[in-house]
Formats: C-alpha cells, structure tokens, sequence
C-alpha cells in the first residue's frame, strides 16, 4: 500500500518534468487513484489497511483532495475507503506542491509567447521546464531572437549584433534555445542544414565564425618562410598558398595527427607536415592543390585511427598511409596500450592491408582493445619510414 508520502512524492516528480505543464489543458480535473484495497487485505490484514486510511485521512495536506467508495465487507461491515485524490485545476495541485509561483511565473510567460508567435508558444507547450528556467532571460531572448529573423543570414560576427543588455556570452550561453527557435521560425532557405549543434550555430544561422587554422611545419630549411618554418594560417589563406597551374615547391605532405609526432617529423626536402585535427578536415576540403600532391598519414594503431585515415581519404582518395600497418604494431608489442571506446562501424575507403588489420583490431584477433599510440613509436622507426618515402619519390 502506497504511503501519502509517496504519493506526494510521485506528485512532485511528475510535476517537475513538466507533465501538468505540458497536459494542464487536457488532464484537469486530474485524479491520482490509491493503492486498492482488496477483499482479502480487508480480511487478512485489517489493522494495516485500517492504519493506512488513517494516515491519508490524517493528512494535513492530502486529505482536502481525497475521494472514497463505501465498501460492505461481510465480516467486518460497512467501511469508507480513500481511493484517489482529485485535482479539479492546476492551482490546486501547484498550491499542494509549493510550486504556485513556478505556475503563475509559467502562465505568464506562456502568454507573453502567445501574443509574439504562435510557434514559440507551442514549443513552451513542449519544453515547459526549459522555459521556466530562462525565465529571466525571456524578454532579452525574445529580442535577440526577433533581430535574427529580421536580419537572416546577417553575414556578421555575434559580437557585432548590437542590442541592449545582449552580448556574446548571452548569445552563446543560450544556442541551444535559439536553435530550436529559429528552426521553428526562419524562413526557408535560411537555415543551413549542412551544419548542426552548438559549434555550428554561426555557420547554421548565416554569421562569421572564426577562421579556422591550418598549423603547418616546413620539414626543408631553404622552404623556411621569413625564418619561421612552424606557421598557423587560416585555413582559406592556406588553400590558396598555391594557385592553379603554378608549379609547387614542395613534393609531398604529411598529415600527422600527434603534435609531438608532427614537431619532431625529421627534416625532408620539398615536404611540409600538417598538425591534424581528429575526425575534422571539412576546412581543408577547398585546398586544391592538395590534390596535386603526394600526401602521407600517420596517426595510432587503433579503430579511431583508421577511422580518420577513413574520413581523410574520403576528401583526398589518392593519400598513402605510413607507419599504420601490422609489422609496425608487432614491433612495438612493449608499447601497446587499450583504446577505452573501439569504433566499429564499416569503412570504405581503406586499402586491403588496412581494411584487415582494422577488422584484427575490431574483432580483438590480436588483443581486445589493442591500441599503439603514435607517439610510442620508436623514433629510429619514424626516420626510416621519411627517408624511404623521400627516396621513392
């Protein structure tokens, strides 16, 4: 048998994931039934069910609310049993949980959206707990987010959007909201679908973002750029270091995904390393001359490793790995360490030798979770792998 506690508590939990909000329109008058007392209990366990309906009678609280059934038990008589509580309107049921000013603050602000844009009135209807939580911030959001939909695509930074008490904390401490905002409301063709979740807002919505940067080192002095051979350019500068048709200076490229690994890369003539960035290379997809050129991969012997090779090779099918195959695993057995969260999908533009050592890794064939860092390998092993693709080339 349920204690009133309990149902006060279950009350409560229900009310604050927002399920009276959501249904207030429809589920009043709401009733909330009781554990039902049955013959048998009645026969077998009287001096707990009459204990329990006095506690729910006693109830300070919960005893206004509650309704009963007249039972004529054949042995122990007529009884008057509490069956449910009965909420005729949301206010009863707000007074009874403490949280009537949370209902009158909730009507308010559903009202407020009604009046600006029926949608943003049915989203509320759908978030109600979200809306009461930027309850303070409603009349700035609802501001930013008039300006953005009359100026779509503004093509300027968030910084730039100049409104009183907006700034870019504001803006990026609330994406989220005006995401699910501005998907409702925009017009079509305003949204950028290419682009989704918070680090894409700017891009989504039509603003600048900040560039993204290309690290690159120069492996051969005479390349040397004013004396500097570690650079960071942004990534359209970088895409646009050659031009086409010109002849390039430089033979090859490496991709290399650990920093260290990239920094201490050996010295090779014509060549330049590019600091990889994991799973993201979209910045480099408009680098054409980088599809004029050799380029070579290395990053861990792991299921995420081929995965990136995997993506890169998706934007540049003819780069070459080095450095990822199962002799370099094998060699460096001392050094193996677990990859905590294997990748198991399928990749389709791995070679053969890859795509096999790829499914050892999968499957555990050689060891579970099996992972050779790139930076653990032995750096003798390093050198000779540059000297032969230099050679070759």
């Amino acid at each position: 048998m349920t204690s009133p506690q309990e149902v006060y508590k279950k009350l409560l939990t229900e009310w604050e994931r927002g399920v009276f909000y959501k249904n207030h329109a429809s589920c009043f008058p709401y009733e909330c039934k009781l554990s039902p007392i049955s013959s048998k209990q009645m026969t077998e366990e009287f001096g707990a069910v009459d204990a329990w309906i006095r506690r729910f009678i006693g109830h300070a609280k919960l005893s206004v609310f509650l309704r009963y059934k007249e039972v004529n038990h054949r042995l122990l008589g007529r009884h008057t049993i509490p069956v449910s509580l009965l909420f005729e309107t949301p206010l009863e049921l707000a007074a009874l949980l403490g949280k009537r000013s949370e209902w009158d603050t909730f009507i308010s602000l559903t009202e407020l959206l009604h009046k600006r844009d029926e949608r943003l009135f049915s989203w509320a209807m759908r978030y109600p707990i979200r809306l009461l939580e930027v309850a303070m911030d409603l009349d700035k959001l609802l501001l930013l987010w008039q300006w953005i939909v009359e100026h779509p695509r503004p093509r300027i930074y968030l910084r730039q959007i100049d409104l009183p008490g907006i700034d870019t904390k504001f803006t990026e401490k609330h994406m989220g909201l005006l995401s699910q905002w501005l998907d409702l409301t925009l017009a079509e063709g305003m949204i950028d679908d290419r682009h989704r979740g918070i680090s894409q807002f700017e891009r989504r919505y039509g603003f600048l973002h900040k560039p993204e940067l290309v690290r690159f080192r120069l492996l051969d002095p005479d390349l040397l750029f004013r004396g500097c051979d570690d650079i960071s350019l942004p990534a359209k500068q970088f895409c646009e270091l050659f031009q086409p048709g010109e002849n390039l200076p430089i033979e090859r490229v490496f991709v290399i995904e650990n920093d260290i690994c990239a920094l201490t890369l050996p010295l090779a003539k014509k060549s330049l390393v590019i600091f990889g960035r994991g799973y993201y290379f979209d910045h480099l997809t408009a680098c054409a001359w980088l599809h004029r050129i050799p380029i070579w991969y290395w990053g861990d012997i792991d299921t995420h490793g081929f995965a990136i090779l995997d993506q890169f090779r998706s934007l540049f099918p003819h780069t070459k790995s080095f450095l990822m195959d199962r002799n370099t695993l094998l060699e460096h057995k001392v050094s193996w360490g677990l990859e905590p969260k294997p990748f198991t999908g399928v990749l389709h533009h791995l070679q053969t030798e890859e795509v096999n050592l790829y499914q050892e890794l999968v499957s555990g064939g050689i060891q579970e979770n099996l992972r050779l860092e790139q930076e653990l390998v032995r750096y003798g092993r390093v050198e000779s792998a540059i000297d032969s693709i230099v050679s070759k080339s």
